[in-house]
């Protein structure tokens, strides 16, 4: 299987991680994603977004 190089598909994988990495700290942003953060503040997953959200 050949991935795709050119810069238009890169461009576009570009844009949905970057899209996905929003929607991913929107919800981390969330009341859940606040207490999940508070009960699991030891997990590295959590303590890696928590820095990404820069708290």
């Amino acid at each position: 299987m050949k991935i795709d190089m050119s810069a238009k598909a890169i461009s576009s994988r570009l844009k949905t991680v970057s899209q996905l990495r929003k929607v991913c700290l929107s919800l981390a942003k969330s009341s859940e994603g606040k207490r999940i953060r508070k009960q699991f503040a030891a997990n590295q997953s959590v303590q890696r977004t928590s820095h990404a959200l820069g708290r």
